[in-house]
């Protein structure tokens, strides 16, 4: 009995029980999503809860080309809007004339055939007018829920 489970504890130990990532060969084909859009707005010089879910389903395609990962939509790549897709984590801010700009993107593995993507968006304006920055600071996140449906 105790040979069994040191051979499992072992075998477990070489396979590893790591964390499934989402790769660029899983995404290729094609998907459809769920998104899920809110806003906040800037009032009293601070942002407000995020408004209701306004919700949409899309078709979207992943495909190969010229060795780098490509989402758009249709079979033809020279027809419609494409571009490049990296998946990674990342967070950049940027700042430009007292404008900083923040953004998220966050993908995440649910299982083969299922992913899920959040992007968060926020402009803020550092201004001693509030009038001014009531007109251009804004928040938006969005959630996409994609479920493969063919590969």
């Amino acid at each position: 009995m105790k040979r069994i489970l040191s051979v499992a504890l072992v075998c477990l130990a070489l396979l590893g029980c790591g964390e499934k990532k989402i790769t660029e060969e899983m995404l290729v084909g094609e998907w459809e999503c769920t998104i899920s859009n809110q806003e906040a707005k800037w009032e009293n010089g601070v942002f407000q809860d995020f408004t209701s879910p306004q919700i949409d389903k899309k078709l979207v395609t992943y495909k190969m080309y010229d060795g780098m990962l490509m989402k758009g939509t249709g079979d033809d790549i020279n027809v419609g809007d494409w571009h490049t897709v990296f998946i990674s984590k990342e967070k950049n801010i940027s700042i430009v004339n007292s404008i900083q700009y923040y953004s998220s993107v966050k993908w995440e593995y649910i299982s083969d055939k299922q992913y899920k993507v959040i992007v968060n968006y926020e402009v803020t304006y550092s201004s001693d007018l509030p009038e001014w920055s009531e007109g251009i600071n804004s928040r938006s996140k969005s959630e996409n829920n994609c479920i493969k449906i063919k590969n």
